[in-house]
């Protein structure tokens, strides 16, 4: 899931995060100048270095800022493809830069005339960094062990949730996951509770990448994958440092290393002091990347992620129980005032959920206006009857300190002014943050945001307002909603299909399950001369494997 709690995440590029969870937004990354502050450093082992190989350098090596990941397990991360999983880890398919799904591990893959069985042809002689070869139980190993509960995925039941059996294997009753059969050594065949377009995509989101189940029980400090980089050393809030898999079944990788600084300083800073060789500058700054003379000049990639800010409303708990105080609520915030604190007046403002670019997004959206009139009228129809007789309202935020981030202090102030409606506000740690949001351990407020993982509206409408899904951190449930969701995954006619997550978007909007507050804007990736293959992306795919160095 690109459940990251984290807007503009493109995790080989990192900037400070305040939240994080598979596609999260960060609003940290709003500001461009704001100053990275390290959370508490996590408990987290030291892994030893492994027998040297060529010395690490610019002419072999590519160096990337990066926080320090909660996870290197593929079942447990909440991160992208582009992540450090997404360098030891592999999957039966993955996604290009471009959004295709292309063959990773499995070679090709038959699907039944009703869409609901695929068989999967594995590629032969693909070989863990282990040395042992990959087999199709090993594909079967590692689903059923990210949605065994001791696992404690909170991606699983989402990313693999269509295959048949799953429930069962989530909810303890079995170890094994019946709608996966191994046919052979090299097929797999897969059956679906029902036809679903966007099957293949969500096997691109690590949840469902292959680990080896001969060390797997140490998979945090010896994570043994088939990816095009293995570990080398680890040295937690310092640096992680990658070594190029020279067996790797996609060809030969260009890079010998790829290190990961962990917390080592302000992005920009680090780039022009030639530290790290990608990172996000603000348009301020393109001018002199344009200038060769200049110590941050590099080559400039535009990309609009596939992203929306909104404030997750806990409809379980009073007083977002009431369909009238969460529309009071949307309705006290005026969205363009967002936009002028968060990114000086640039983020496209949100009508519905799903953001520009992706398949689904029409702008005939209806979305609540800020009308401040209307939202005491709301506030007054609600079964409260006005701000009186509300209960104590915590909103959850990540940080420290008694300083607030621009945004969520906005926030808070439309609320008090509009509504008369004072707001407490509570932060966590920045490093769990997203699993204490899933756990449900936070108040009836929670600023949040959500990445794509995979092009298709179902990645936004249902994976975070579906009842019971792993990501409605509401948790929001509406029976007629539920119903359209579940109608939308089994049309596979392309057309018929959009449709019906337009309607689906208008009634959440209607329904005011979410405040939708902004979409993505342009950001600008910055990267050295030198490196040479990168593409940028909408989504978060991993692509370090097709990156090499220009020779001096």
């Amino acid at each position: 899931m690109d459940s990251r709690p984290a807007p503009f995440r493109s995790p080989i590029f990192v900037l400070p995060l305040l939240l994080l969870a598979c596609t999260l937004l960060d609003p940290s990354r709003l500001l461009p100048g704001l100053t990275p502050v390290a959370p508490p450093e996590p408990s987290l082992p030291t892994t030893a270095p492994a027998a040297p190989g060529a010395e690490i350098s610019h002419a072999n090596t590519i160096f990337l800022a990066e926080s320090e990941p909660e996870s290197l397990d593929p079942a447990r991360t909440t991160g992208s493809a582009d992540e450090i999983v997404g360098d030891l880890f592999s999957g039966l398919v993955r996604l290009s830069p471009d959004l295709q799904i292309v063959p990773d591990v499995a070679e090709s893959w038959d699907i039944s005339p009703d869409g609901t069985v695929y068989t999967f042809h594995l590629r032969p002689g693909v070989v863990f960094h282990s040395g042992r070869e990959l087999t199709a139980a090993d594909v079967k190993f590692s689903w059923e062990r990210a949605l065994a509960p001791e696992t404690g995925s909170f991606t699983a039941a989402t990313y693999l949730g269509d295959i048949l059996g799953v429930a069962q294997v989530l909810d303890g009753s079995t170890k094994d996951l019946t709608g996966v059969e191994v046919l052979d050594n090299l097929t797999l065949r897969v059956t679906l509770d029902g036809p679903k377009a966007y099957f293949l995509a969500k096997l691109a989101y690590p949840t469902s990448w292959i680990v080896d189940r001969e060390t797997v029980d140490d998979i945090e400090t010896n994570p043994i994958g088939t990816g095009p980089f293995r570990l080398l050393r680890r040295t937690p809030g310092e640096e992680i440092v990658l070594v190029r898999n020279p067996r790797y079944h996609l060809g030969p990788v260009a890079l010998e290393y790829v290190v990961y600084k962990i917390y080592a300083g302000y992005p920009i800073r680090l780039y022009e002091g030639d530290e790290i060789d990608f990172v996000y500058i603000p348009e301020d700054l393109l001018e002199r990347a344009a200038d060769p003379a200049d110590t941050l000049h590099g080559n400039v990639y535009t990309v609009t992620e596939l992203c929306t800010w909104f404030v997750g409303l806990d409809t379980s708990r009073p007083p977002f129980d009431d369909a009238d105080v969460r529309r009071a609520f949307a309705l006290a915030v005026d969205k363009q005032g967002y936009s002028d604190i968060a990114y000086e007046g640039r983020l496209p403002l949100a009508a519905g959920v799903y953001p520009p670019g992706l398949p689904g997004y029409r702008s005939e959206t209806r979305g609540l206006p800020f009308d401040p009139q209307a939202a005491v009228q709301a506030l007054a129809r609600s079964s409260y009857g006005g701000p009186d007789a509300l209960p104590e309202i915590l909103l959850t935020t990540s940080g420290a300190g008694t300083d607030l981030d621009p945004t969520t202090a906005f926030l808070i102030q439309s609320w008090q002014e509009v509504l008369g409606v004072t707001v407490r506000v509570e932060q966590l740690e920045s490093f769990g943050f997203s699993e204490e949001i899933y756990a449900g351990r936070h108040g009836q407020l929670v600023p949040w945001g959500w990445c794509a993982d995979y092009p298709d509206p179902e990645n936004f409408a249902d994976v975070l307002f579906h009842t019971g899904s792993r990501q409605n951190i509401g948790p929001y449930s509406n029976p007629t909603i539920d119903a359209m969701l579940e109608a939308a995954r089994r049309d596979l006619d392309p057309e018929s299909r959009l449709d019906r997550y337009h309607e689906i978007e208008q009634a959440l909007v209607d329904d005011a399950a979410a405040i939708f507050l902004a979409h993505s804007p342009a950001s600008y990736i910055l990267v050295k001369p030198r490196i040479v293959g990168y593409r940028a992306s909408p989504i978060g795919v991993a692509q370090h494997m097709n990156l090499s160095i220009a020779p001096p």
